[in-house]
């Protein structure tokens, strides 16, 4: 399969890749085309299944990477959870970098978990924490941070709301 970089996404033209891919729970589909975000992009991408240009030349899973600050711990965390075999679409809407759907249920079903990608050494306040499984607690879903050391392992870690 074949797509382009167009700013900060990537775009797949070919109407069979576009359904294929849709499937398989990547990308969001506006008119023909369907617009991959940089995670799902270099993850393609690095399974062979994806050849991403930009001006005519081929780009690498390391130059799309360092195209944004913090790409390379999302990215992490986003594999992990897609070679666990889970379907993981973005959570801005939702004030989380992801949210992800338990096995089976896309798009039949809501996502489950909002998940949070943390590099091990970076801090969160209290008052990131509580607005996060507010909003978590608030739209149903279960709060997951995910953090990430410097070898990659990805680790996670559930936060829920408690009232005495």
């Amino acid at each position: 399969m074949k797509a382009r970089v167009i700013d900060d996404l990537v775009v797949v033209e070919d109407e069979a890749s576009v359904s294929r891919l849709l499937q398989r729970g990547f990308g969001r589909r506006e008119g023909h085309r369907l617009y991959l975000s940089l995670v799902e992009a270099v993850y393609l991408l690095e399974k062979g299944r994806l050849r991403i240009t930009r001006d005519g030349r081929s780009l690498s899973a390391e130059e799309l990477l360092g195209q944004e600050e913090g790409l390379l711990t999302r990215y992490a965390v986003y594999r992990d959870l897609r070679e666990r075999g889970y379907v993981v679409r973005t959570g801005f809407k939702f004030g989380a970098h992801f949210r992800v759907y338990e096995r089976g249920t896309y798009p039949k079903e809501h996502s489950r978990y909002l998940v949070h990608a943390v590099r091990e050494d970076d801090g969160v306040s209290f008052t990131e924490l509580a607005r996060a499984v507010r909003l978590a607690h608030t739209v149903r879903k279960r709060l997951l941070f995910a953090v990430v050391d410097d070898e990659g392992d990805v680790t996670y870690y559930g936060v829920e709301r408690l009232t005495p």
